[in-house]
């Protein structure tokens, strides 16, 4: 049996790393999509085209807010901010179990796409938080600027941040 040279050892480690590197890279992104997709599935299903690419902008737009996760998943995830994640929504086991067989889930995660690149342009106007046409203001939002008016919700621009 022929031995393995140090050098050669170093180097297949070598690639190996950048394997697995590349491998987390990948799955970190993808995690960031997949995530992203579900909430603004489960938020906006059944709104206008632009209801989940408005969903997604608040994401984003959470994301480089220093009061919130740095991260698409970490803003998706996030206790009790998207109710359609919360457990206790009629919602969640639908977001859980929605897979791209589904036509408007194949639009969010496309569109989710586009929000991890960073390339979904924001058509709510900064927004960080909105809520359904169908209840009333928040109290934390008395002071927040009604920034976009898209499908059945209300987008806020607060100057928390």
């Amino acid at each position: 049996m022929q031995r393995v040279k140090f050098k050669t050892k170093l180097q297949l480690a070598a690639i190996g790393l950048l394997f697995m590197a590349h491998l987390g890279a990948w799955l970190y992104w993808k995690h960031n999509v997949e995530w992203a997709a579900r909430v603004a599935w489960g938020e906006a299903r059944g709104e206008p085209d632009d209801g989940m690419h408005a969903v997604l902008n608040v994401m984003m737009n959470r994301k480089r807010d220093p009061r919130f996760p740095d991260s698409l998943s970490g803003v998706a995830r996030q206790p009790y901010q998207f109710s359609a994640n919360n457990r206790n929504d009629p919602n969640k086991p639908k977001l859980d179990a929605v897979s791209d067989k589904d036509p408007q889930f194949r639009r969010a995660q496309w569109l989710a796409t586009f929000a991890q690149m960073g390339l979904l342009w924001d058509i709510t106007d900064g927004a960080t938080f909105y809520h359904s046409k169908g209840i009333e203001r928040p109290e934390f939002l008395a002071d927040a600027e009604v920034s976009a008016i898209i499908g059945s919700h209300v987008f806020y621009v607060d100057d928390q941040n």
